[in-house]
């Protein structure tokens, strides 16, 4: 995902000088080409992150579109409040980029683990949260970004992400993006545990149980048309690397409240950080229940 924002961002640059990438020191053996070809478009602030979104916000003031690039918590929690007094309070042009969604720096340990980024960034006024689940939904989310200019948080994988969507997209602002169709129940994912939810929907087919699995890149903007439809089809299981109290399951169940949408949702995520466990993203994912049979058992009661 790392190098598909960096496409996206460098077909930006070359076409608005205004784009200008803010790095904290971080990031390097990915920002390089963005910096070799457009030096006057990128600023190392060193690594200080809360001065960095504040002068990330001053350049948008001046009519820039700034890019805030870095790894797990380090663009979010550790600058909230310039986030949410600079950037989002004045409605600033600023993408936050935070790489490494979930536990994927999880060897690192917890001041690593970006597990309640989602539930924290979607609370603040203002802010656009996107969660692309591959590369290509990367690209495409890009392209909207761009064009909007408009606060927004952009939470990535790592490098290595495998691909689930296997032809190019046309993805529209605010929609759901179904991968599989089935009569069964869905499955609604965010970001790169999209894998997961793949794998459970083709192990449920062993038991001729046939679900839709469907991306939800705007996690800010649920889409209650899609939501209204699937809920009449069997349970809606959501599954995200965050933890539940605020983050994909929640937004959802607010849209149906919102909306009178009845059903039936249930919620796979992490319900109780292991705060000291540290190691792979895989075995601390199905340390969490972050697995193909804690998805399923929710459509074989």
């Amino acid at each position: 995902m790392r190098n598909a924002f960096m496409d996206g961002l460098i077909e930006a640059a070359t076409e608005d000088p205004t784009v200008t990438l803010f790095t904290g020191d971080l990031g390097f053996s990915v920002v390089e080409r963005f910096q070799d070809r457009f030096p006057r478009q990128f600023i190392n602030t060193g690594i200080n992150e809360q001065s960095m979104m504040g002068i990330a916000a001053g350049f948008a003031s001046e009519g820039n579109h700034s890019f805030v690039y870095s790894i797990g918590n380090f663009p979010t929690l550790r600058c909230l409040e310039q986030i949410r007094n600079d950037v989002c309070a004045m409605n600033s042009a600023v993408c936050i980029v935070s790489v490494g969604a979930g536990y994927a720096y999880g060897s690192q340990g917890y001041s690593h683990h970006a597990i309640e980024d989602l539930s924290i960034m979607r609370a603040i006024p203002n802010l656009e949260v996107y969660s692309p689940c591959d590369p290509e939904e990367t690209m495409q989310l890009m392209k909207i970004i761009v064009s909007k200019r408009k606060p927004t948080y952009l939470r990535l994988g790592k490098n290595g992400d495998a691909p689930i969507h296997l032809e190019k997209l046309q993805i529209e602002p605010g929609k759901m993006v179904e991968i599989i169709n089935g009569g069964d129940g869905t499955i609604i994912f965010t970001g790169s545990i999209g894998q997961v939810a793949m794998e459970a929907a083709n192990w449920l087919k062993k038991f001729k149980i046939h679900v839709s699995v469907t991306s939800a890149p705007f996690v800010s903007d649920i889409d209650s048309s899609y939501l209204r439809s699937r809920s009449l089809a069997g349970p809606i299981v959501t599954l995200e690397e965050n933890t539940i109290k605020g983050g994909l399951g929640s937004a959802i169940l607010e849209k149906m409240s919102e909306c009178d949408i009845a059903g039936v949702v249930k919620m796979v995520g992490i319900s109780s950080p292991k705060i000291g466990l540290i190691g792979s993203q895989n075995y601390l994912r199905e340390s969490h229940g972050l697995t193909l049979e804690e998805i399923s058992k929710h459509f074989m009661s």
